[in-house]
């Protein structure tokens, strides 16, 4: 017998030494849920984040609870945490390496978390209706995201998970006006008769079809041309978005999908996106405060960051404390990672033995 056939697991398989939270393909995804080691502390950072997820949206508190901090420097798992929260709150279906579909949720056994009450609590979580948007906030920015990169990055997320355009805001507010009167399929028709091509391939060089998509845009909503052409000459210069109205969009969408639908935002390595930026911390707390006040609790924001909150907001000087103050309280689930449980992975991810 050979030391290899001691072990659970192949000892030759491919193991990623870093969690992306952009790479979603089935083996990776399967791998990732299949071999999680829920340690001891991360089963305590389970309970605290899915008892405040289960608040009923009847509670008043709930739009104070929408914020959650991850912390813990690079090595602690707090990109593959949060991934796995991505996984679990949307209960995604992976494949196993025969094909097979298995739920996110049933990964997470008696045998990987040990407390009843937590699985009761993932369980329902699983079960709520919930659009789940995970992504690296330094990868989706831009460099010419001026004036507010925060809310840029988010409304660009946004309009991305509903099928509009990232790159182009006043495009994608566009598509959410069409989409609301009821005619994004006929304008995306009478474009493409136009053009012989694809809205959606084309959209992000709308320059070079601009008298297809006035003459699309005129038929879908019944608008003269000299009404479209004026439209366009001034759309990309008069939009602006505030935080206000970015919720607003989010409350809209959420409506349309139901009364118990959510959206979760999770976001990895904001602490280094905001660095020494006080402008950008107060940003992500408007946000957040925002959310939970006129989504009532349905949208909840997820970051993570390599050190704490504390650390971020660095020193405060005494006019600046009560500003900061705000914003740790729209953080109130607060979960700091660290690598001392690194023996009890190793011991179940690569040195589990077979009989």
């Amino acid at each position: 017998m050979s030391i290899q056939e001691l072990f659970f697991k192949q000892l030759d398989r491919p193991i990623n030494g870093v969690v992306k939270a952009d790479q979603d393909d089935d083996a990776t995804v399967y791998q990732e849920l299949d071999e999680y080691v829920v340690t001891n502390e991360l089963e305590r950072h389970f309970r605290a984040f899915f008892e405040s997820y289960a608040t009923r949206l009847d509670d008043p508190s709930i739009a104070n609870r929408v914020g959650v901090w991850i912390s813990g420097f690079f090595g602690s798992g707090k990109s593959h945490f949060l991934k796995t929260l991505s996984y679990l709150l949307a209960n995604i279906e992976a494949r196993t390496p025969q094909g097979q579909p298995q739920k996110a949720i049933e990964f997470f056994d008696e045998s990987k978390l040990r407390d009843a009450m937590i699985r009761a609590d993932l369980q329902k979580a699983a079960n709520t209706p919930a659009d789940v948007i995970l992504f690296n906030i330094d990868s989706k920015a831009s460099s010419n995201d001026a004036g507010s990169p925060i809310l840029t990055v988010f409304l660009r997320v946004f309009n991305e998970h509903l099928g509009f355009s990232g790159d182009h805001p006043h495009i994608a507010h566009m598509e959410r006006h069409l989409t609301e009167r009821g005619v994004y399929q006929q304008f995306c028709e009478a474009f493409k008769a136009g053009t012989g091509c694809t809205w959606q391939d084309e959209r992000d060089g709308y320059q070079f079809y601009q008298d297809e998509l006035e003459q699309a845009l005129a038929q879908a909503l019944g608008l003269s041309a000299e009404a479209t052409r004026k439209w366009f000459d001034e759309a990309e210069d008069n939009f602006s978005v505030s935080v206000e109205n970015f919720c607003r969009w989010v409350k809209e969408y959420l409506d349309s999908k139901g009364p118990e639908q959510r959206i979760l935002f999770l976001v990895d390595e904001v602490g280094q996106f905001i660095g020494a930026d006080s402008r950008l911390m107060l940003t992500l707390q408007t946000i957040t405060e925002n959310l939970g006040t006129i989504c009532k609790g349905r949208a909840w924001i997820i970051v993570t960051s390599q050190a704490d909150m504390d650390a971020v907001l660095g020193e405060l000087t005494a006019t600046k404390a009560n500003d900061f103050s705000k914003i740790t309280g729209r953080f109130i689930t607060r979960l700091s990672l660290s690598s001392s449980n690194t023996d009890e992975v190793i011991q179940k991810r690569l040195l589990s033995k077979t009989d």
